[in-house]
């Protein structure tokens, strides 16, 4: 869950980083990409392959009970965002994914098995 910033705990594992991003990666390139992809679980993503940065498309899997496409998406796409108060909220899911009334509960379930 994020805090009040929207910093998540990071990912364990350094994900796979395209080779065009691992020339000159620094620790903190490292670190955003571990925290992009610790976000991208929360929210119920799954990256397949390596993550190429925020704005060029990786591979996800959607993780909610149901669906399981792949799709390329950019990372600010599946992130989430603040609303008026303040709260984060998921991004809108992809075409083909479960209806948007069993979204929440299909997501708040995965969120209970991580």
């Amino acid at each position: 869950m994020p805090d009040k910033k929207g910093t998540y705990e990071m990912a364990d594992q350094i994900p796979e980083i395209s080779p065009v991003l691992k020339q000159g990666a620094s620790r903190r390139n490292i670190d955003a990409a571990r925290n992009a992809v610790a976000v991208a679980l929360f929210n119920g993503w799954t990256l397949l392959g390596t993550y190429n940065g925020s704005d060029t498309r990786s591979l996800w899997r959607c993780e909610l009970k149901g669906c399981g496409q792949q799709v390329e998406k950019f990372y600010s796409h599946i992130r989430g965002r603040k609303d008026k108060e303040g709260n984060w909220k998921p991004s809108p899911r992809h075409k083909g994914c479960l209806p948007s009334a069993k979204r929440e509960a299909a997501l708040k379930e995965w969120r209970e098995r991580k």
